[in-house]
Formats: C-alpha cells, sequence, structure tokens
C-alpha cells in the first residue's frame, strides 16, 4: 500500500498475499524481456548428469572387485607355491596346478573366473603364477588378474661342502 498524489490509498496486487504464500489464481512474475526463464533447469541438469554419476560409481565398485580379485590370485599363488616349493619329488607341477586352482574355488569361485595356475622353476626357485578375470561390473569392459608367488625350494642345505642345489634324494 502506498499513497499517491490524490491523498488515496492505491491498493497494489502482489502474487503473494499478505502473508507471503501464493496466491492460488496468481502467476509467476514473467521474466524481463529478452531473458529465459530458468524452470526445468535442475531436471535437465539432474537427467543429464544421472547417467554420468551412476557410471562413475559402477567404475569405483569395478575397481574395488578387480582389488579384491587381485588379492584372491594372490592368495592363491601362494598357496600353490607352497605346495611346488615343499614337493621336491614327483609331479610338484600338477600338485601346484591343482592347489592354485582349487584354492580360487575355495575363496570364491564368482571373484576369478577362467582361473588357470602356471608353475614355473628351476633347481633352485620354483614359482606359480595364477591368473583369470575379474568379475565384471561396468559392462563391456574385462580385467584381467594375474600374481605371482615363489621362492626356494625347501631342502637341506649343508653350510659346508657342495651344498648348492637340493639334489635328489637316494
Amino acid at each position: 500500500m502506498c499513497g499517491d498524489s490524490g491523498g488515496r490509498m492505491a491498493h497494489r496486487s502482489y502474487a503473494h498475499g499478505r502473508h507471503g504464500r501464493r496466491d492460488r489464481g496468481a502467476k509467476a512474475p514473467a521474466p524481463p524481456a529478452g531473458r529465459r526463464s530458468d524452470r526445468g533447469a535442475n531436471t535437465l541438469e539432474l537427467a543429464l548428469l544421472t547417467p554420468i554419476l551412476l557410471l562413475v560409481i559402477l567404475f569405483v565398485v569395478q575397481f574395488a572387485m578387480v582389488f579384491h580379485a587381485r588379492h584372491v590370485a594372490l592368495a592363491a599363488a601362494q598357496a600353490a607355491a607352497r605346495v611346488a616349493r615343499e614337493q621336491r619329488t614327483g609331479d610338484w607341477q600338477s600338485a601346484a596346478r591343482s592347489e592354485g586352482v582349487e584354492y580360487v574355488n575355495k575363496i570364491g569361485p564368482q571373484l576369478l573366473t577362467k582361473v588357470e595356475a602356471v608353475p614355473d622353476g628351476d633347481a633352485n626357485q620354483r614359482g606359480v603364477t595364477v591368473g583369470g578375470y575379474a568379475v565384471p561390473v561396468v559392462p563391456f569392459f574385462k580385467f584381467h588378474v594375474s600374481e605371482h608367488s615363489g621362492g626356494p625350494i625347501e631342502c637341506y642345505r649343508p653350510d659346508v661342502g657342495t651344498g648348492e642345489t637340493c639334489a635328489d634324494p637316494p
């Protein structure tokens, strides 16, 4: 309410009533000429950013699954290498290979797929490499995981003499 020059009180109409509430029939004020309204901008931004945000979340989960699969592969390689290092005679390669695959199946058969254990070694050292594919979370991406563990063959080596290698027992 404001006074005009005639001494009469002019009544001004507001979109919001006396108490700050919007009147039912009143329309929102139009934007100034030459400017567009921002109505619906938040909805559009949300519609554009939601797929990107979901993809980022999926990649974070995928990274966690690959990281966990690496730990499982390393634990399986260590168990298989332990078997390979302890067996001095016989078919240590097939024993190590089966131990690596069985260990992955015990821990989490769904974490690594297409698991293979590849033993290697010489007269003093033996090791096993366990590899496979991590669980796919992000579509169209495959992550190969491979870990190696090895060490010296477990045997008695005398301090003196020609005890440099582990010879086959008599």
